[in-house]
């Protein structure tokens, strides 16, 4: 199996371009050299991740299934533009960036004969970006070859009235961290101190404080990050190192969220209100068919992710037309802690599609 990549690694290619008035950075990886490619992928991350959150996946993608790979740094992250205003982070105009960053690239490959097949491309998410690759099925469904999401489910666009953050965490308590987030006190607290983002990223990806033995036999968390209450901001200084990334890994991603800081990542889950409103057009248009994904769909689930539980996904087929699901094992950094398992089921998902076989609908 192809091995994952390294922040320096040669087989991609780093470029930077100007996208709807914003600068996005991006790598692009290839088939190898004399294989012509069978088509284009761009895959989306979540937060607090950055483009680098695929280097498992990537190498598969490129050299055993013959795609080119586009991997953006997304809205507000690493090297692309963090812009202060949370309106250019909503599902729409995301997903507008992200058309014509692709469009940007080129897309290649694909199947002779299909309409328009030149134009098509497959998209991929995890966490915010199975979010956003959702959307592109809504907003974007004729330039789509296939879609897929690590942990997160499909929520339609609501038919009822405006619910605030306040509210949806009553009926979602492991959305309770979201509050923190969307507010201003981590932001902040984070970026008064550079020492700060290190211990925020560890503690977002399984660090742990050691527990005195009074406190253990209390048994008391030893997780500095819950879903119900987010960061506690007290203890973040005590965190111990993440078992899901290498030093040079940590190093990496510190020094990438240094540039800009946490306004702008955070910004996505300040988007609620712009993202309804949007949406009242998918929802009022008198073609029912916006309202219903028919792009070949993929939901991949973690069995034991604590924020995006596989019950969340239980319900979602109804908005679907071609959807399949399966469910791997680990939490919700399943792209690290399960690579091997992940990317057989990506490939299970894209192989079909790439020889020209229709996945049935399951």
């Amino acid at each position: 199996m192809a091995s994952k990549l390294t922040p320096d690694d040669s087989r991609v290619t780093h470029h930077t371009a100007s996208i709807r008035d914003k600068t996005y950075h991006y790598v692009v990886a290839s088939p190898p050299a004399g294989q012509p490619a069978k088509g284009t992928i761009i895959l989306i991350h979540g937060f607090p991740d950055l483009g680098f959150g695929w280097r498992n996946q990537v190498p598969v993608l490129a050299e055993e299934l013959g795609l080119q790979v586009i991997v953006p740094d997304m809205l507000g992250y690493g090297q692309t533009d963090a812009p202060e205003s949370p309106d250019v982070y909503a599902y729409k105009s995301i997903c507008a960036d992200l058309v014509a960053l692709v469009d940007h690239v080129g897309v290649v490959g694909g199947n002779a004969g299909e309409a328009d097949e030149s134009k098509r491309f497959f998209v991929g998410g995890h966490d915010w970006g199975g979010a956003v690759a959702w959307r592109m099925a809504l907003w974007h469904a004729d330039r789509l070859r296939g879609v897929f999401s690590v942990c997160t489910p499909y929520f339609a666009p609501s038919k009822g009235p405006f619910v605030p953050l306040s509210d949806m965490v009553k009926l979602l308590p492991n959305f309770g961290y979201q509050q923190q987030f969307a507010g201003e006190e981590l932001w902040q607290f984070v970026d008064a101190e550079p020492a700060r983002v290190r211990q925020f990223l560890q503690a977002m990806y399984g660090g742990k404080v050691t527990l005195s033995e009074e406190d253990a036999a209390a048994k008391k968390n030893p997780y500095i990050f819950d879903t119900t209450n987010g960061v506690h901001l007290d203890r973040l200084a005590q965190v111990g190192p993440t078992p899901l990334l290498s030093p040079s890994e940590i190093e990496y991603y510190a020094a990438e969220y240094a540039r800009h800081g946490l306004r702008g990542p955070t910004n996505w889950y300040r988007t609620l209100k712009q993202n309804y409103e949007d949406e009242r057009d998918i929802v009022n248009s008198e073609n029912k068919s916006r309202q219903q994904i028919n792009v070949p769909s993929f939901m991949l689930v973690a069995s034991a992710d604590v924020a995006l539980p596989p019950i969340l996904a239980e319900q979602m087929g109804k908005y679907f037309t071609n959807l399949s699901k399966a469910q791997v094992p680990g939490g919700h950094w399943v792209l690290w802690q399960s690579s091997a398992a992940v990317n057989e089921q990506i490939k299970g998902f894209l192989t079909p599609l790439l020889d020209g076989v229709a996945k049935a609908a399951l």
